[in-house]
């Protein structure tokens, strides 16, 4: 389909696989159909969705990471700031928040604090991590209300974790991470209620793309949910070799009929944007400055796309301000081609629902 990363397709013995949060993935842009409808008429919805990265420091320093710069300041949010901004999320109507980075939102200390502020409120959450602080207090939340938790792991043998991870000290070692999804995975088995969904992401480029058929054999070994597989972009170890990828693709449909029962995502294609993101205000990031912007894909636009700050102007002033507006009408899709984002699929199958009607969805 055009628009959706051009990935081949893979067949999947699925009679052994229950039902997955995997199977809709494409298709939960639906549910948004209400705000796209107001968008399409020059109203700003509410954000669905907060992405907030609750520090920028990290014990890793990962190979292809687009924050390298940011992780040496340290920065992260007050515990009196980390309250105010939940509670202004809260306040303008989101219905789910991601913890990421950024940092290693884990690292937070007052991180398990603010979950129990999150569940009070009703907000379903979800994490991306590097797995090496999913604690006791961390992983009790998780298990009793969490969505999802990503492990980005990189690596399936220590040896390529160490070069392409580079942890900081011991505590965040391969056998650390390793021992903390095996540690969750079997207190879910335990807790037959909880709705968590685990699975390893994998970010692949040319320094560790040879441990993707072992990442599979260790998934299904630590029994996560899923693998989930992601090239690097704009960066210099981006693998752009069509032999390289072809042969990704045959590794992984070749683990696939060795797991049946093992979800595998293996998006190693490339996404392409064809008109600006008009679907953006769907969700919101913020940064641990405080700063919100348009989309996590930032980094190389800060200005274009830092719409301000919660802080000190209030996440409703910004949001329904005319700068805002003006910010989205000046997206440049080279920018945003730049990556793979899930967005690119989201707004050409919306644009054809809502803005040319092919879909006639005023009909049941």
């Amino acid at each position: 389909m055009a628009g959706q990363s051009k990935k081949k397709k893979i067949k999947r013995d699925r009679r052994n696989q229950k039902p997955s949060v995997l199977d809709w993935l494409n298709l939960r842009i639906l549910s948004c159909y209400q705000e796209a409808v107001m968008l399409k008429k020059g109203q700003m919805p509410p954000p669905r969705m907060a992405i907030i990265y609750p520090t920028y420091f990290c014990n890793h320093n990962c190979i292809g990471c687009d924050y390298s710069e940011q992780n040496k300041l340290k920065v992260m949010y007050t515990k009196a700031q980390f309250k105010n901004l939940i509670d202004q999320l809260h306040d303008i109507g989101i219905k789910a928040l991601e913890f990421c980075g950024g940092g290693e939102p884990t690292l937070h200390p007052d991180l398990p604090e603010m979950i129990d502020r999150i569940i009070n409120y009703g907000i379903d959450f979800g994490l991306l991590t590097n797995g090496t602080n999913l604690n006791g207090e961390i992983r009790k939340r998780f298990l009793g209300h969490g969505s999802y938790c990503r492990v980005s792991v990189e690596a399936a043998t220590e040896e390529t974790f160490n070069l392409y991870k580079r942890p900081t000290n011991e505590n965040a070692g391969f056998k650390k991470v390793m021992g903390n999804i095996k540690n969750l995975v079997g207190e879910r088995h335990h807790n037959p209620k909880s709705k968590l969904q685990i699975s390893m992401k994998f970010s692949v480029d040319k320094n560790n793309f040879t441990d993707v058929p072992k990442a599979l054999s260790l998934g299904k070994k630590l029994g996560v949910d899923s693998v989930q597989f992601k090239l690097i972009r704009n960066m210099p170890s981006e693998i752009k070799d069509k032999k390289i990828i072809d042969w990704l693709y045959k590794k992984v449909e070749t683990a696939q009929k060795r797991y049946p029962d093992l979800r595998v995502v293996p998006d190693f294609g490339k996404s392409v944007l064809k008109t600006k993101c008009w679907l953006s205000p769907l969700q919101v990031t913020i940064d641990p400055y405080g700063d919100a912007f348009i989309c996590c894909y930032y980094r190389h636009r800060l200005n274009k796309h830092r719409l301000g700050n919660v802080f000190k102007d209030g996440l409703k002033n910004i949001w329904y301000s005319k700068t805002h507006w003006e910010k989205i009408s000046q997206i440049d899709p080279k920018d945003c081609n730049k990556y793979d984002c899930r967005f690119h699929y989201y707004n050409e199958l919306m644009e054809g629902l809502i803005i040319k009607d092919i879909g006639q969805l005023h009909f049941i």
